[in-house]
């Protein structure tokens, strides 16, 4: 029994060994510390720039439809979304106030003529006295007091002649005016185009636009001509021009891109948020559709890429392959002596700290080479989805590190070693929209 317990003692002291030395060996195995990177070579091609923006659909004229008289529509013979031609009746306001405004500025007319024949007819009398006294006073039959009040009452029947006309004249305006309201009771159509909203029934009363904004009765809006409206932030403004060529979205097209071109940018921005955290400054720019689809609708929402520039032949990466490292770091690997650009830098970081800003960061990319990262400082242009332009620091037919973003960004320093995994898609890099 004793034997058996001996026995037992032994094999487990020599499983306890066995586990000891297993930790031990592990613990002293060197460990890998390379970083998983995937890579991409840089190559020439063509570049470019796209500033993205959403906006809302609109026909590019839509014109307002408000009475000039006011008064209940009797008749609307128009429905949302009707097609109309140009002179088509589109309501009828109540005319019977104005009719018997005409009626009354027409009787009112008659009475000046028949005044204004009363003058003249005055008038002539009085004339024909005047020649009369005249001949009397010639011959001493008359004073001269009588020829005074004869050329007088001549003169007053004269003007009074001459007033009655002007009186015509007012009479006939007024009932020309009244005649125009009248006829402005029938609101016709000013152009072809479609109803894209209809805001009134018949039988609501609607305020003219005499003297102030009258009510909106309904729009009509030319839908062969379509344009999208877009927001631009102020940073990417400077750079759309008018006639750049433009590919708009639709959500409610999906799979589907229309050419497009920029037709207007506002000169004036539009702030939201104003003095506030969220302030927001945009310009608003126009793009017109070469070929608006079939049911496209005002208000719908879309997207527009507007190319503002193209570069052909530029040594390019991905876009995701340039990162930013604090200029001390970049100058470290690149040997560069500290002391040589001190004064230029502090010159510019005593600039900087008087605009409030933070230190200026230096674009930067990793190649590989024999397993290990290099890091180069390099000035970059301009970008699309994918790629962005290398104008210095990297060659084409070099390997630049592409990923991960973790990696790239916090973890990889100049002289890393690194291990080159295989991406599941080098190519597909995905579509990064630049929103403003």
């Amino acid at each position: 029994m004793k034997k058996r317990k001996k026995t037992r003692g032994w094999i487990l002291l020599g499983i306890g060994l066995v586990i000891l030395a297993a930790v031990i060996g592990v613990a002293l195995r060197p460990k890998d510390r390379s970083l998983a990177v995937t890579v991409q070579t840089a190559d020439r091609g063509d570049i470019t720039s796209v500033v993205t923006a959403a906006g809302k659909i609109h026909p590019v004229v839509e014109v307002r439809i408000s009475s000039e008289v006011s008064g209940e529509i009797i008749k609307l013979p128009v429905k949302d979304g009707q097609r109309v031609e140009r002179g088509d009746i589109l309501a009828r306001i109540n005319p019977d106030t104005l009719e018997a405004q005409v009626a009354q500025q027409e009787a009112s007319l008659r009475a000046t003529r028949a005044q204004s024949a009363q003058a003249r007819a005055q008038y002539m009398q009085a004339q024909l006295d005047l020649r009369r006294v005249e001949d009397l006073y010639e011959r001493g039959f008359a004073t001269r007091e009588q020829l005074d009040q004869a050329e007088t009452r001549v003169e007053i029947e004269r003007a009074s002649h001459e007033a009655s006309e002007y009186r015509i004249e007012q009479q006939e305006m007024q009932l020309k005016e009244a005649r125009d309201l009248l006829g402005k009771t029938t609101i016709h159509a000013p152009m072809s185009g479609t109803i894209t909203r209809l805001n009134a029934e018949s039988g609501d009363r609607v305020v003219g636009t005499g003297q102030f904004e009258g009510t909106e009765i309904l729009r009509l809006a030319n839908l062969d001509a379509i344009e999208v409206r877009v927001d631009v932030s102020e940073s990417d403004i400077i750079n759309v021009k008018l006639d750049d060529r433009a590919f708009v979205e639709i959500d409610a097209f999906p799979d589907e891109r229309f050419s497009a071109r920029v037709t207007e940018i506002a000169n004036t921005a539009d702030t939201a948020g104003d003095r506030t955290q969220e302030q927001l400054t945009t310009f608003l720019v126009r793009i017109l559709l070469d070929e608006p689809p079939p049911g496209v609708r005002p208000g719908m929402t879309a997207t527009a890429d507007i190319e503002t520039e193209t570069v052909t032949g530029v040594v390019r990466v991905p876009l995701q392959s340039v990162t930013v490292r604090r200029p001390d770091v970049v100058r470290s690997a690149l040997g560069e002596d500290a002391e040589s650009s001190g004064s230029a830098e502090n010159a510019e970081g005593n600039d900087t700290r008087r605009r409030g800003r933070r230190e200026t960061l230096e674009r930067v990319v990793f190649i590989v080479k024999d397993n290990a990262a290099e890091l180069r400082k390099v000035r970059t242009g301009i970008a699309d989805t994918r790629y962005i332009e290398i104008q210095s620091g990297l060659d084409e037919g070099e390997t630049v590190v592409t990923g991960s973003h973790s990696v790239l960004t916090r973890e990889l320093e100049h002289g890393s070693t690194v291990r080159v995994e295989s991406p599941e898609d080098t190519t597909g890099f995905g579509r990064a929209r630049l929103r403003s």
